[in-house]
């Protein structure tokens, strides 16, 4: 079996803004400080879909099952599908942050 590519940023996802967003989080230097800016951006219902999408991560790289994900979160099939898809061939995104906060012990 061949290996698998390096994952890249999507070409449409970067430009202009994405990455002054990208910038913008990157000054955030606490979790107080992240909850105000998340809800400046966001609605309360994204900021929830994004922390169960990034819950759903944690539990498959966990080795969780599909039955026990949707258990524990509610997240459906579908969400918990894509997650995964995401994690096996996405740009490492959801794999970079599990890795630090899980050395950080917050995750």
């Amino acid at each position: 079996m061949g290996r698998r590519r390096a994952p890249t940023v999507h070409p449409r996802l970067r430009d202009t803004l994405a990455d002054q967003l990208c910038r913008a989080v990157l000054t955030l230097r606490t979790s107080e400080e992240g909850y105000r800016f998340l809800e400046d951006l966001c609605t309360v219902s994204e900021i929830r879909a994004m922390a169960s999408r990034l819950e759903v991560a944690r539990l498959l790289a966990a080795g969780h099952t599909y039955d026990e994900i949707v258990r524990r979160t509610g997240a459906s099939s579908a969400t918990i599908s894509r997650v995964r898809r995401f994690l096996e061939y996405g740009a490492d995104g959801y794999r970079i942050v599990l890795e630090r906060l899980g050395r950080t012990g917050r995750a």
